[in-house]
């Protein structure tokens, strides 16, 4: 061999081709574990929204109402019509879908007070007028 021949040895080549492989590999990892992240994330901020609606429905509808019954610690009867209850992850009206992805739906009642606990929210005390 004389020194003017150029080229790639196939241990260069090897050497190389492992060292971007590996470069790769951890790219790839990086990316798949933001879009795990994100996923995540995305699935917590559609919970917590889920959850505000939920609050923000349910008390005015107690704030209009006349009457309020409180018949178990899930289940909430306003104007003696209307029943929310709470069956696995859904808060249903009257037997029906009403809001979904709700992981948690306690209401209490203290005198003229309703105490409404949704999900991770904190709790939401709504004063009766009488």
């Amino acid at each position: 061999m004389t020194k003017c021949e150029k080229g790639v040895t196939l241990v260069e080549l090897l050497a190389a081709i492992s060292l971007l492989s590996i470069i790769l590999l951890l790219a790839s990892s990086v990316h798949l574990f933001g879009q795990k992240q994100m996923n995540t994330q995305k699935n917590e901020v559609q919970i917590q929204s889920q959850e505000r609606l939920a609050s923000s429905l349910i008390t005015k509808e107690i704030r209009k109402a006349a009457t309020v019954e409180i018949n178990n610690p899930n289940e909430l009867t306003i104007n003696g019509t209307d029943v929310y209850k709470h069956e696995g992850t859904i808060i249903t009206k009257n037997n029906e879908e009403f809001i979904t992805n709700i992981n948690g739906f306690t209401v209490s009642m203290n005198g003229n007070q309703v105490i409404l606990k949704i999900g991770e929210l904190p709790e939401t005390t709504i004063y009766i007028r009488e």
